[in-house]
């Protein structure tokens, strides 16, 4: 059964997480950003639909939470070095993109009780937004608040959607260690959220 109570909580416990790993990074531009964009943040959806990953309120920091998790046992696993800024970084804000823009949030509640009913659909994508990709979102909001990133930690970010993309295709075969290392994490959470619903 649904308890408003524990959801609340669950969203307030997580981005207390994310704010601390954020405050971590020790960038100005992160702290403006968090401050501008932090409420919306905070309840962000990560998807559209039930069947994909993290389609709930809080969903977007529950899921990067889990791929911040995930991305950390890899790089131990894996036995490679890091700064673990860069680790921090890629993992907690790759997906920042999904929140919209300066003004307006990405995903909007269904308001279609067919769309809710047939397919899962409890939200869709705003069309007061410029067409972008969550990652070129991502990226655009980095700039625009001054979060600093290595060639690294940008290549990382633009590919972290997979290189099914078009635009990603370019990297494959030379991709950095580090965005084969956040591509595996998001993957692994998305299965994580899955074999929790089951």
């Amino acid at each position: 059964m649904f308890d408003p109570e524990h959801y609340i909580e669950k969203i307030e416990k997580n981005w207390g997480t994310f704010e601390t790993l954020c405050g971590k990074l020790e960038d100005d531009g992160l702290g403006t950003l968090l401050e501008e964009m932090g409420n919306r943040m905070a309840i962000c959806p990560a998807s559209t639909h039930l069947d994909r990953h993290g389609a709930y309120p809080g969903g977007l920091i529950d899921h990067t939470l889990k791929v911040t998790s995930n991305i950390r046992k890899l790089v131990r696993a894996y036995d490679v070095s890091f700064p673990i800024s860069s680790v921090l970084k890629v993992a907690l804000l790759h997906d920042i993109g999904k929140v919209g823009d300066l003004e307006h949030d990405l995903f909007v509640e269904q308001d279609s009780s067919w769309h809710r009913e047939k397919l899962g659909q409890y939200y869709k994508y705003n069309e007061d937004l410029a067409k972008m990709s969550s990652t070129h979102r991502t990226l655009y909001l980095l700039q625009h608040f001054g979060v600093k990133l290595s060639a690294d930690e940008w290549i990382a970010i633009q590919i972290s959607g997979g290189a099914h993309i078009e635009e990603n295709r370019f990297y494959v075969g030379s991709e950095p260690t580090l965005a084969l290392i956040l591509q595996q994490a998001k993957i692994m959470a998305v299965h994580q959220e899955k074999l929790s619903q089951e």
